[in-house]
């Protein structure tokens, strides 16, 4: 496995290289020289994938028309004359492939090979179709685009002693082949980049989702909360069934209806009763949790053991809800009209009702 890591990674900076090569313009151009070489216009053009390389110094002939102009055929060869200067071939596109088009160039006897663009001005990377035509191909050819061709036809049209060179570069930056860390460097930077730009968004993406089930779940929690236990902190209410006031500690069941009651004297009443409901409203209850199931710590005092289970009589709710009802009266109008002892006298003659017999 080690030594399979580097052939992996020099494997994938060959591809970057190639890629880089592939989508880098090209600064290769096709130099007309007209006026015994006292005037040059420079066109853009761009390489082919196939064939051999242009030469350093570049590739110099005077220009000739293909016949026929697409050469997907045998075309004719250069005309004979104009001193030590080769011939350059210039081949319209399209009706076959670019390696078929540069051999027969090659097989006419022509230096180099320009094809060009029709009824567009855009650049194209020349590739071979055939793998055994590019074996066969050895000259240079490059493409250019429409207009360049048009412009290259009128100047060897009105000059007769023009040429044309083919350079590599334009201008010339031999260091750009010294230095390929460079374009590794770039690759790397570009690929570290995209990498941050998608975890960046995929951690958004997962916050969102987070937040998203996080408030559902609340939602659901809410829906489904029924009867709620509490400790009461406030000394300034009172509990519907025995009358008492709520004290600091006492433990306290809030039922759907928002009603509250001391858990030792509701939930006698709702084990015993049929319907379930609120003792002050009669709201249904049915669906509240039993008191087992939703408990908090009570830091008051114990509950009463003639109260607690399922087995108190609903009499003695009943009872005690009787004589709660009487002192509390008692109490208030002891605070208008009588004092201490017709209070006590009140509550020692007021009439307590016992259990109903049994038969």
């Amino acid at each position: 496995m080690g030594r399979q890591q580097p052939a992996v990674a020099l494997g994938a900076v060959r591809v970057s290289l190639i890629l880089l090569g592939l989508l880098a313009p090209s600064q290769a151009v096709v130099r007309a020289v007209l006026d015994g070489n006292l005037s040059m216009v420079d066109f853009a053009d761009l390489p082919a994938l196939f064939g051999a390389p242009l030469a350093p110094g570049g590739v110099r002939g005077y220009l000739m028309e293909a016949k026929p102009a697409n050469a997907c055929h045998p075309i004719q060869g250069p005309r004979p004359g104009n001193g030590s200067l080769g011939a350059i071939v210039l081949i319209r596109r399209y009706d076959c492939t670019f390696d078929l088009k540069v051999l027969h160039a090659q097989r006419a006897g022509f230096e180099a090979a320009i094809v060009h663009n029709v009824r567009s001005d855009d650049l194209v990377r020349m590739a071979h179709v055939y793998e055994d035509l590019r074996q066969q191909i050895a000259i240079p050819s490059v493409f250019v685009g429409e207009a360049a061709s048009q412009d290259l036809r009128v100047i060897m049209r009105c000059d007769k002693s023009a040429h044309v060179v083919l350079l590599p570069d334009y201008p010339p930056h031999p260091d750009l082949d010294c230095h390929p860390v460079l374009a590794i460097s770039w690759v790397l930077g570009r690929a570290l980049a995209l990498l941050t730009s998608a975890v960046f968004v995929l951690q958004h993406l997962w916050r969102w989702l987070w937040s998203w089930r996080a408030s559902g779940q609340a939602v659901k929690a809410h829906a489904t909360q029924r009867a709620r236990v509490r400790t009461f902190t406030r000394c300034n209410d009172l509990c519907a069934i025995c009358l008492d006031e709520y004290e600091e500690g006492d433990c306290l069941k809030v039922l759907p209806c928002s009603h509250t009651y001391h858990r030792k004297c509701i939930d006698p009443w709702l084990s015993q009763a049929a319907q379930r409901s609120c003792p002050t409203c009669k709201q249904s209850v049915a669906g509240t949790e039993d008191s087992s199931a939703s408990t908090v710590d009570s830091y008051g005092d114990e509950e009463d053991p003639s109260l607690s289970g399922r087995q108190t009589q609903i009499w003695a709710v009943q009872a005690r809800l009787r004589s709660r009802r009487l002192a509390l009266l008692t109490r208030a109008t002891s605070r208008r009209r009588c004092n201490a002892t017709s209070v006590g006298e009140a509550e020692a003659s007021a009439p307590l009702e016992g259990p109903p017999e049994r038969h």
